[in-house]
């Protein structure tokens, strides 16, 4: 598994984790919802986005049944979870994606690396 921007990644496995994809996004990706942020996705500082998107998302999900269900709806292919911000990362520019990596690498002892 892998995580990549929608503008950055558009081969095979794309599954969006953002609470919406782009229009006019190349077909063939799929949607994910259980791991799309809350409302105050672009409200809050960096800080409260990830203690907000800890407790309201990721604490809610078993991380091997995600793991499991991300590799079914990728259907074959290496699941490459997307959304819309582009690296480099900071305090302004942060992502959930790396977020979901990180809580699976903790979890599950893998590794999903930015594409």
């Amino acid at each position: 598994m892998k995580t990549s921007s929608f503008f950055s990644f558009s081969g095979e496995g794309r599954i969006c984790v953002a609470r919406y994809a782009p229009r006019r996004l190349k077909a063939g990706y799929r949607i994910y919802r259980k791991l799309a942020p809350g409302s105050w996705f672009n409200s809050v500082s960096k800080e409260e986005y990830e203690r907000l998107y800890q407790a309201e998302v990721l604490d809610k999900l078993n991380p091997q049944e995600v793991w499991d269900e991300l590799h079914k709806l990728a259907n074959g292919a290496e699941p490459v979870l997307l959304c819309y911000e582009k690296p480099p990362f900071d305090d302004r520019n942060f992502c959930h994606r790396r977020l979901i990596a990180a809580w699976l690498e903790r979890e599950l002892g893998v590794e999903v690396p930015e594409i």
